[in-house]
Order: C-alpha cells, then structure tokens, then sequence
C-alpha cells in the first residue's frame, strides 16, 4: 500500500509539491486525497522546518482576484512584481510575481509542483497569466529559498500552483465586474469544471476545466491622477519636445535664425487634437498619456484536463494537459518620428508666415525642420497574442518499499506580436514627409490623411516559442536504518531538462524600419540542457529534534558552447519542545545560470530610455549650454527627452550564487489561535541585471564609460561612437545599458502570520488571518561602489516599501459566508532625478501608502446554488502620487496599485450534480 510518510511529505515540501500540516487520510484508491489546512486553524505541532503558506480557493475567491498576476500581487511577501499595467507600451511583456522584491527571475513558478516553460519573449520568466487561477484547487507559497531538492535558482522562494483534481460532478461559474468610474477595466470571467469516475469504484478519476475572461480597457484620460505628464504638483513635466506640431528651426526673411520655436507657443500651446502644453518660454510639448491605457484590452480562455488510473493498489498513472490563449492590446504614446524632419520650401503645407512666441508673425524662408511626431494617426499600439501548452504523463506509487514519483513534462510557451493601428515605417513615410505631402503644421485634409494611413504597418513584428521538456525520477522511503531517537529517512532523485528559445524578428523589425521604435531588434535562437541529481536526509537527532539534510548537483550546458556546474546545499532543524510550540531554521546556498537571452542577446542600438532626461553635458540642468548645437543636429533634442540608449547580453557573463538562512517560530498558545514568525535573510553575488539608466544618468561623471557620443561634423551618421567622450560639441549617440554581472543583492525581513477561528454557537463561525512582512534591509551593490539601500525608497529597481500586510475577518453561519480583507503597503521615498532637484521638485518626497478594504458576501440558498456579491475598494482610494518614471503612465505607481478604484462584482456558481 502507498504511504506518504513523513519523510515524503518533508521531500514534498522541500519540492514545493505540497503544503503542511498534512492529515495522512490516503487510502489505495485515493493515493492523491491529501488534506491541507487552508483556512482553518493551524497546529504548530504539524508546523515544519520550512514555512509555507497554503491559501485555498475558497480564500483566492475572497480576494475578488480573477487572474493569477492579481492574485499574488495581493501576497504581502510579494514586492513590485510586474503587472499587465507595466506592460504598456512594451510589446511581449509577463505579468510576474516577485518574492521579496529581489527580482521576478529568483521566484520558481511550479504548477502541480513541476516547472513550467518560460515566457517566450524578452528576458522574462513564467507569465502568470498564462496559469488559469479559476482551475486552481490551492496555491502554496514556500517563503524559503534555494531549494536544493527542485531548483537552486528559487533564490527567493517558490510559488505552486495546485489545479483541481478528484472531482466528480460539473460545476459552473459566471462573474461580472464593474467600476464605479465607467467601464474601463470592467470584466466578466465564465468557467466551469466537471469530473467523473471514482478512483475507489472505477479505478480512475478525470477532471477538466475551463474558463474565458475578457478585460475592458481603462484609458489614462478617464482617470484624474493620471490623465497628464505634467503634474506641476510633483514637480514633473514629461510632455515630449516632439509634437504633431513640431517645435520648428528655420531662418526668416530678415535672415534671422530660431531654434526650437513652437508657432503656437504664442497662444498658451492651444491645439485641440494635438495634446499640446507648455515646456518653456519657446517650445511645446506633446502630453502623451492621454494617448496610453492604464490596463490594456484583454481576453484569454483556458483548458485543463487531468486524468488518474489506479493500476493497483499502490501504484496510479498519470495524465494532464493545459492549454492557455492570452490576448492583449495596448495603447501608448503617438510615434516619434526620430529620423531628421525637414519639410520643403516646395511642400503644399509650407506656411506663410509663422508666429513667434511673443505674437509677431514673420515669414519663413528655405527648409523648415524640427520634432515631428505622428500625432494626426493616434496612439501607437501592439498586439500580443501568447499560447501555452502543456503536457504530463507521469507514474507514483510504491514498489519493494520505496515511495515513487516520475514523470516527462513538455510545455511550450508560443506568442506573436502584431503591428496595431499607429505604427509607421520609415521607409514609407519619410519620402512623404520629405516631398511635402504630410501637413506637420495642422490637421491633415483628406489626401494627405490618406498618405498617412498609407505608410502604417500591419501584421506580424516578431514570434516566439519558449519549449522546455524535462524527464524527473524520485524515491523515498521513511526508514533506511533506526537511531535511539527514530528512524532516519532517505530520498534521492535525478532529473533532466532540455530548454529551447527561438525569437524571430520579422524583417520590418530586424532592420529598424519602425517609426519611434526600438531600432533594429535581431533574431535570437538557441538552447541548452540541464541536468541534476538532489538527495535529503532526514535524521532525529534527540527527541523532538530533527534535522534535514539536502543537495543539488546542477550542469547547464549551452548550446553555443559554454556550460557550468554547480552544488547546492541545504539544511534545516525542527525542534518541537512541547505541543503547541515549534521553532525552526534552516541555512542554503544557491544558484542561478545565465538565461539563454541574458546570454544572447545582441548588441542594438537605437532603443530608448525609459525616463525623459537631459544631456549632462549639453543640457545640464535641463537648461542647453550656448554654440554647440551643430545645424547637422538641430532637429533632435537633447533637453527632458527620452534619450538613445543600445543593449546587449553577454555570452561571458558569469552565474549568480547565493546565500541564505532562516530562523523561525511558530505556535499555538489555544486552540483557536496559531501563529508564526520567520526571520529570513538573503545575499546575491554577482547578479545578472541591466544596466540601470538611472544608475548612469544620475551620476554621468562615475559611468561616463556607458555613455558614447559622435561627431556630427565628421561623423554625422554616429558610425564610430565616442566611448566616455566629454566633448560639448559631441551630442549623445546611445547610453549604453548592457546585461552585466554587478556586486551584490541584499534583503532580510520578517514574516509574520497568524489564524484564529471562534465557533460561537447559533452566531456561527468567526476568522480572523493575517500575513505581513516587515523589511529590515534591502538594497544593492554595484561593483567598485558603496553599497546603496533601496530600503523604503524608490532607487534603480523600483520602489521597496518597507511593509505589507492583509487582514481579513470572516463569518460563516448556515447559508452565508462574508469577508472584509484590509490590503496595505507602506509608504515610501519617491524617485528622485537628481538632475532636476529644485524649488518645484524636493530631493526627498514621501509617496503616501496604500491601503484598501475589500468586502464580500454569499448566499447559498440551496446546496447547489451560491449568489456571492463583493465590492473591491470600498472607500474608492486612488493610486498615492508618485514621481515614478519607469513606465509609461504618469502621476502614480502601477506596481503596487490599481487604477480602477471602486468595483462592484457578483457572481453566480451552480452544482448541477
């Protein structure tokens, strides 16, 4: 007969596969019938040497929480992972979780406790979204890294999705979502789950899912915090100096020469249709974010299947299959025309006279260049199409005593990015706009209208696949030999991997060809393979004291020839001095290769930065120094601009290691109350990441290496870029931002957690559960320099509030069940440029923190039948203020926020047997 013994269930563990405590009410028929407490109280008796949080679907439902990414965005131990709202105006962009704010790459994503493929495009790893959330049975955060016995590299810990399994009937759910502001960010989800055959009776078991969500978009115009880049109350103004209407360089009549001179400047920049506003006393400025979405358009449907075979007794075959169609569209900033804008003396739109600021009108004469931008064809957008596939056929049981779990995992993760309305290619425009026949001084009439729509692009830019297919073999068993104290247990397994990347450039995308894009994006394609063996020990070493020992051998070998090898170390003590009192600790090491792309990426120019600044050299300040803009130059800005930047990855990058250890209690002090608190603490060496412009941009003179420029004179095509040149009359050719290994990552905290259930008689039953984690420090150390505390601030990575919490109160009696759940982060300092610190713009801001009540409330007149009404954000808090310049939108951080404000939900679910 199969027994998951407590050797197993410590493995399991370990392996992210389950959760604890575990009631052992398995029997033959029912090898996966594992009961894990989810809302219920807790023992500390059943408390282990790791901490792990297991949240149930029923809790998941409580949060009003419809995808993955939202859900664990509301995790208090998950910081600034990226979300669908970062994505805006980034094509092929994951939505992410990120345990500990160390970074979204140190977080394992498991789904039924093996890995999945990662995102196909860029550098990113799971998508979230890609994980149905109405298929989940439970989710199970294991708040501990470097697990030696599945993967090293879950330096910050892992994250295990459970879907459904050992259903019978069929289940149907419909819920809707409405905004209080209008229909932006509205949704309506419908999914259903049915199952049939009973393992005891029939001797197997299979249950399928699905589910269909569709998003509604919510534009940046229709929210008040962020419906503008100039916030004179923050002290920013990111409106960009290239506009539908240029701010124009040309000679008049009299023979006088302007410079960035707006023609209507004169009147306040009033120009309905073209979002303009005021930069300065001679220029306009292009307020994008009306242009952009807050969260995009979206829809995604899903499908899982799993089927269990009791081939006796001890043993089940295995079998499951998922499959995910994620759609996305957003919408951003009109396109730059970054190319050199000279309009004819010829051109039919050529003006007649053009108005100065101070009101005078003189007559131009010859060329007439500037800062053009593609304002008259709208906002730019992309659309990302994504499919993952996933397979398993796998076996568990027990044979000549020893416990058994195996499988072959294949899963693929496949997408393709559209041209959506609002793109253009050079090729097609630029004869346009050079032989006069774009108006850039007005409206567009029919015909040049036409022209316009005539060199837009459409179909596919880029396609991706991410594969990786993995064989993994396990045993256990719960006693090899016997010492005074108890048995000692073993469990040894191997496993192998093999992971393939094929991003393919369309040729519009390889050669640059698109108007304010990236420059040229090359195709990237290779692979590697994996392999490795774990063993843990479990050995008591007196009476309620026990020790686990465990390691991982890792080789990653490339396929474009480099390889590495590495070991990792784990181990642990659980000590149980009486009952209702367990302290634990734990100390690993870990690893973590280079990615395929941190590898391979090629080196490209012609991207930009994500942040408005200035050249420090030509523009300190903000303020542009006098004789030294070359005529060959004029029509670019080098003032609060987005400036040219290059990247690469690198093939001699080196792995990141990684050393941590925990120190925890948990107890129960009555039998309504438990609770637990962990210290942790985590150091990096050598961690992968980009070159951070604000790290360059913000001290030019320590990384003037990072910034080459060109001669305009003699070079005028920046062929031969100048590295760390400091010459005036040389203009930026690219800040380069390469992959890099840099010093050090650093954090340590508290986890703190605690339940407590009171059955009060004929009033019902009432909960109460809190999860929090406090920072006590957090921060970042490149190479040759002071280390850098991001702690409570907004430095390089993001913002790192020192505190999260969720609190949440239930009561259930008969036919209700009602929650109120208290969602905070703290505050924290605001992004600071440097470069722009004055009377407007203080060097230290306080972003206020965040804090929402979420409510619901269920009705289940008969045992099929359940109404549930919910409200998120009741007292309809906005997004705190923020400088934030990492993202396209403005006024406010979307990592830790949402734009919707108060939303009413209701949902209806049906047993129909």
């Amino acid at each position: 007969m199969f027994k998951r013994n407590k050797l197993s269930a410590a493995a399991m563990l370990a392996l992210g596969l389950t959760g604890l405590p575990v009631l052992a009410q398995e029997s033959a028929q029912a090898l996966e019938k594992v009961e894990i407490t989810g809302s219920s109280i807790r023992r500390a008796s059943a408390e282990t040497a790791l901490p792990v949080t297991t949240i149930t679907a029923e809790e998941i439902q409580r949060t009003g929480a419809t995808t993955a990414a939202d859900f664990i965005g509301q995790l208090p131990t998950s910081f600034g992972g990226a979300v669908v709202s970062n994505n805006v105006g980034a094509t092929g962009g994951a939505a992410t979780a990120n345990l500990r704010a160390l970074g979204a790459k140190y977080t394992l994503i498991l789904l039924n406790g093996r890995r999945l493929s990662n995102f196909a495009f860029g550098n990113n790893p799971v998508d979230l979204n890609s994980i149905p959330l109405s298929a989940v049975e439970r989710v199970e955060v294991l708040r501990d890294g470097a697990s030696a016995l599945y993967g090293a590299d879950a330096v910050a810990g892992v994250i295990n999705f459970i879907l459904k399994r050992d259903f019978q009937g069929f289940d149907a759910n419909y819920a809707e979502y409405h905004g209080d502001h209008g229909s932006g960010g509205n949704s309506s989800i419908i999914s259903g789950v049915a199952g049939f055959g009973d393992l005891a009776k029939d001797r197997f078991n299979v249950v399928i899912t699905a589910s269909r969500e569709e998003i509604k978009a919510l534009k940046a115009i229709d929210r008040d915090f962020a419906k503008t880049s100039v916030r004179p109350d923050l002290g920013i103004n990111k409106a960009s100096p290239r506009n539908g209407i240029p701010n124009l360089n040309f000679t008049d009549t009299n023979g006088n020469r302007y410079t960035a001179v707006n023609p209507l400047r004169y009147n306040g920049c009033n120009a309905p249709g073209f979002a303009l506003v005021i930069r300065n006393a001679n220029e306009c400025g292009t307020d994008y974010v009306p242009f952009i979405d807050l969260i995009p358009d979206q829809w995604r449907a899903n499908a899982t299947a799993r089927g269990v075979f009791q081939v006796n007794e001890d043993n089940q075959l295995i079998a499951e299959v998922l499959t995910n169609r994620d759609r996305v569209q957003s919408f951003y900033s009109p396109a730059p025309y970054t190319v050199n804008m000279v309009y004819p003396t010829n051109g039919r739109f050529y003006p007649s006279s053009i108005t100065l600021p101070n009101g005078n009108k003189v007559t131009p004469t010859g060329p007439i260049s500037g800062t053009w931008r593609t304002v008259a064809g709208g906002g730019r957008s992309d659309i990302t199409e994504t499919k993952m596939t996933r397979g398993l056929i796998g076996a568990k049981g027990t044979l000549a005593g020893w416990d058994y779990d195996t499988a072959v995992t294949y899963s693929k993760n496949e997408g393709e990015i559209f041209f959506g309305p609002g793109q253009y290619s050079y090729a097609k425009l630029t004869p346009l706009v050079a032989a006069g026949q774009i108006n850039v001084f007005g409206a567009q009439d029919a015909t040049s209208k036409a022209l316009l729509d005539s060199a837009q692009l459409n179909g596919r830019q880029q396609s991706a696949t991410s594969k990786a297919t993995e064989f993994d073999f396990r045993i256990s068993k719960e006693e090899i030999f016997k010492l005074p104290a108890g048995p000692v247990g073993v469990a040894v397994g191997v496993n192998g991997r093999e992971e393939k990347l094929d991003q393919f450039s369309e040729p519009v995308l390889a050669s640059g060809d698109v108007v304010g894009g990236n420059g040229p994006v090359p195709s990237v394609s290779s692979g590697r393979k994996v392999y490795g063996v774990f063993g843990e020990l479990v050995v008591p070493i007196i009476s309620k004291l026990e020790a686990n020992f465990a390691g991982r051998y890792d080789k990653y070998k490339n396929d474009f020839g480099t390889s590495f090898t590495a070991f990792s170390p784990k181990a642990s003590l659980r000590y149980e001095p009486m009952k209702d009192l367990v302290l634990r600790g734990s100390v690993a090491k870990g690893y973590r290769a280079p990615t395929l792309y941190e590898n391979l990426r090629p080196f490209t120019t012609g991207n930009n930065t994500s942040a408005n600044w200035s050249d420090p050299i030509r523009c300190p300040g903000g303020v542009p120094i006098t004789n030294t803009v070359n005529p060959v130059n004029e029509y670019k800005s080098e003032c609060e601009v987005q400036l040219d930047a290059a990247t690469s990855g690198d093939r001699g990058l080196k792995p990141e290691k990684s050393r941590q250890f925990s120190l925890g209690v948990a107890f129960s002090p009555t039998s309504e109350l438990t609770g637990s608190i962990d210290y942790w603490n985590v150091r990096i060496k050598d961690p992968i990441v980009a070159k951070s412009e604000i790290q360059v941009l913000s001290d030019p003179t320590r990384y003037a290496e990072f910034i080459y420029r060109y001669d305009p004179v003699n070079d005028p095509d920046a062929a031969n870029p100048i590295k760390g040149s400091t010459n005036k009359d040389f203009p930026i050719a690219y800040v380069y931002l390469p992959q890099e290994n840099t010093g050090k990552t650093y954090a340590s905290g508290l986890d703190f957690s605690a339940q407590y259930r009171l059955r009060a008689g004929d009033w019902g039953t009432f909960g109460a559960q809190f999860e929090g984690m406090l920072f006590l420090t957090h921060g970042y150390q490149y190479t040759g320099v002071e280390k850098t505390s991001d702690l409570g601030k907004f430095k390089d990575f993001g913002a790192v509030p020192k505190w999260r919490h969720a609190v949440t109160v239930t009561w259930k009696r008969s036919y209700w069940d009602a929650s109120l759940t208290n969602n905070y982060t703290h505050g924290y300092e605001d992004y600071t440029d440097p470069t722009a610190v004055g009377p407007d713009y203080p060097l230290v801001r306080k972003v206020s923190s965040y804090m929402t009540w979420d409510g619901s409330a269920s009705l289940s007149p008969t045992k099929a039948l359940k109404f549930t009404f919910g409200i998120k954000n009741i007292f309809d808090r906005d997004p705190p203020s923020s400088r934030n310049s990492l993202y396209f939108q403005t006024g406010y951080d979307p990592t830790y926020t949402n734009p919707i404000g108060r939303q009413f939900y209701g949902r209806v679910s049906y047993k129909f047997f």
